[in-house]
């Protein structure tokens, strides 16, 4: 029995963490979702997750600061990060796109799901 491929989603962003929630479980993942980036650290502290999920603009902790936490946690943890912002805003921060892919809102869907089947994959 192969084990169930975790997944994290952050988003402040309610009905979005609820619908990408139902389309991932449909899909056979193991899938929580948290509001904030501070349940985002919590969350990986307490578990395994093979990968996050998480936009960039949240109240509190954003999703920038919540990625360079999440990496000191565990620097090998796959992100796919959601955002409707430019691209420099993450090199600005001195993060380099090894540390995680970007997606645009409003999501495509089709193309969010092959992004996150290949990060999977690569996951090992």
């Amino acid at each position: 029995m192969s084990r169930k491929v975790k997944l994290l989603i952050v988003d402040d962003n309610r009905d979005l963490c609820e619908s990408l929630s139902d389309i991932l479980e449909l899909m056979g993942y193991e899938v929580m979702a948290v509001f904030n980036g501070h349940q985002a650290i919590a969350a990986v502290e307490k578990g395994q997750f093979n990968l996050v999920l998480m936009d960039v603009k949240m109240p509190g902790i954003n999703g920038i600061d919540t990625l360079k936490i999440l990496k000191k946690i565990s620097p090998g943890l796959k992100v796919i990060m959601i955002t409707a912002f430019a691209d420099d805003v993450f090199f600005k921060e001195g993060l380099q796109s090894r540390d995680f892919e970007v997606v645009r809102k409003p999501l495509n869907i089709d193309k969010f799901l092959e992004l996150l089947k290949t990060k999977i994959n690569s996951a090992g």
